[in-house]
């Protein structure tokens, strides 16, 4: 059963939880956001790991997060029974990182919801194009405006279609840490007309936005697994990302890929999957049969099968 935080800020999830948990009957712990209770209680533990990038570039991330990098997160990799990782890429970030033996991590790709592949009435996109004001045609990326979602590049990308053919870029995602350098390249490429930040959206506005779009921009500079590149998939929305962690373990080849430093070529995908008809709809295709191989169901039974293992075993 899941547990909530319970108690003071620190003491609650690190030692009135488990504490409650083992009184409770529980047969192990599940810390499924990269930690597990700095108290052991005797309970065998498994930890979901997502994503490393703040190891290998804090300069991404905003301070303040010592005591959980340097020691919740690495003392949880070391006592789980089994690390469950949403990718390879994660794994073997996890190996390298914490020199744990491969035979402990267990990879368990996210699902995406059904929602994004549903077909949407009139209505749905008539309210959610007024709710967003969005224009008749657009790009979209997804995600907090912070600096591994690399915005900076797609900005450069976007200034580098000809005015002739660009479309306006649709930002779903908040305002979130250092992001100075993405509001000064909208001034400094001259790009106020061509951008709007419409800030966090939710179901069931998130999958009008995907499917209406003409084409999803993700030039990540890292990911642990990199969701909105299945959720445009099964929107039936073509892709252009990074090849950056994950991302090419994921998407296959479903999306269009670059070097996430590359404006020039992720422009002319861009420009590819907008003017180029035929490409186009094998993208679409070609993103659905991906999407489908990603289940929620796949993925919750797998998490069983490592719950049966570590309690059996």
């Amino acid at each position: 059963m899941p547990y909530r935080d319970g108690g003071p800020r620190f003491l609650g999830p690190q030692m009135t939880l488990p504490l409650r948990m083992r009184r409770e009957g529980a047969q192990l712990i599940h810390g499924p956001a990269n930690a597990l209770p700095l108290l052991p209680v005797g309970l065998p533990g498994v930890v979901t790991i997502h994503d490393l990038a703040i190891y290998d570039h804090p300069e991404w991330f905003p301070a303040g997060q010592w005591f959980a990098t340097r020691v919740v997160v690495p003392q949880s990799a070391r006592r789980a029974r089994v690390i469950i990782c949403p990718s390879e890429a994660t794994k073997r970030a996890t190996v390298r990182i914490f020199r744990v033996d491969p035979d402990r991590c267990r990879v368990i790709p996210h699902g995406v919801e059904t929602e994004f592949s549903l077909p949407l009435s009139t209505e749905i996109r008539a309210e959610v194009t007024a709710r967003y004001a969005l224009p008749p045609r657009y790009l979209l990326q997804v995600g907090t405006v912070q600096p591994r979602k690399n915005y900076v590049t797609s900005l450069r990308a976007l200034k580098r279609i000809p005015l002739a053919q660009r479309i306006p870029l649709v930002v779903v995602g908040g305002f979130g840490w250092k992001y100075d350098a993405v509001v000064e390249a909208v001034r400094d490429l001259e790009l106020r007309d061509w951008v709007r930040f419409v800030g966090y959206a939710g179901m069931p506005d998130l999958p009008a936005l995907y499917q209406m779009a003409q084409a999803v921009v993700f030039p990540s500079l890292d990911e642990g697994f990199g969701l909105p590149v299945l959720e445009a998939f099964a929107a039936g929305t073509p892709v252009a990302a990074s090849n950056a962690g994950a991302i090419p373990e994921v998407a296959g080849p479903a999306a269009l890929l670059c070097r996430p430093d590359d404006d020039e070529s992720l422009a002319q995908n861009l420009l590819r999957l907008m003017t180029d008809s035929q490409l186009r709809e094998r993208q679409i295709a070609a993103g659905r049969a991906r999407a489908a191989l990603y289940t929620w169901s796949a993925s919750a039974a797998a998490h069983r099968a490592v719950y049966e293992a570590v309690v059996t075993g």
